[in-house]
């Protein structure tokens, strides 16, 4: 049977509480989400083994990770873009100039060229450990994401300029979200309907950052976090309240999705 709507769900700041973990009233009302005939996804920066938790203590199997670079349906990968091998060895090249780590993110593993305070801080941020060492890892395996570790704003330009065929997001104060050019969550949504074929069913999203936008431009309804950015808040259809506050329920029962 066809879903009613895919509602997908930004993580950090939106279906995440402060500690990173989902609240219990947030976990029934995806469950009773599904059991009105909706599919909600998860759709994150992340990569998929950081968010296993997420995974194991709530009703979501289907997400959209590493900023529309990996996508599963129901359990199943159903699409993946791959970064030009070329392109990750040039910003390794340049971040190791400026003494900068670099994380690389397969489907299944993260690893980093070296290690930092900031390294550190970044993953601490999101309560993460800090990834293993290892500079080889676009050897072995395909590189879907990369995160320049990188706490001084003003050197962004430089490496953003650098790379005009990359996508940069600056989502914490530690860290750059990077992915190939004209690609976002948004594009992995495209990428999704068109691996499903399910082009007429109904949109929602929730978020809160940079990374959020292009997707909440592209859904049919879209919800910003109060605790979120003004320029997202001036996109979204529906400002709800935080993410600590009971923000993703009064988004889904402002959209009748959940009584």
């Amino acid at each position: 049977m066809k879903p009613t709507a895919l509602v997908f769900f930004d993580l950090d700041g939106t279906l995440l509480n402060e500690e990173s973990l989902v609240d219990e009233e947030v976990k029934k009302a995806l469950v009773e989400l599904k059991e009105k005939g909706a599919v909600p996804f998860i759709a994150t920066g992340r990569s998929p083994i950081e968010i296993q938790h997420v995974l194991e203590e709530t009703v979501i199997d289907s997400l959209i990770s590493l900023n529309g670079q990996f996508i599963q349906y129901e359990g199943e990968e159903v699409y993946r873009n791959v970064i030009p091998k070329s392109l990750v060895t040039g910003l390794k090249e340049l971040t190791d100039k400026k003494n900068m780590p670099l994380s690389l993110y397969s489907s299944d593993k993260i690893r980093a060229t070296r290690y930092s305070e900031t390294l550190k801080n970044a993953y601490n941020y999101i309560h993460e450990a800090p990834p293993a060492i290892d500079r080889d890892l676009d050897e072995e395996e395909d590189i879907l994401m990369m995160l320049v570790l990188n706490a001084d704003a003003s050197l962004d330009k430089e490496i953003i300029d650098a790379f005009p065929e990359l996508s940069f997001y600056r989502n914490t104060p530690y860290s750059i979200d990077t992915i190939t050019k004209d690609h976002s969550k948004a594009t992995g949504i495209d990428a999704l309907l068109e691996s499903i074929n399910m082009q007429d069913v109904p949109l929602y999203a929730f978020g809160d950052g940079a990374n959020d936008k292009e997707m909440l431009e592209r859904v049919d309804h879209s919800v910003a976090m109060a605790n979120g950015l003004d320029d997202v808040k001036e996109l979204a259809d529906y400002i709800t309240s935080s993410n600590t506050e009971g923000g993703i329920i009064e988004g889904l029962k402002h959209f009748n999705l959940i009584d």
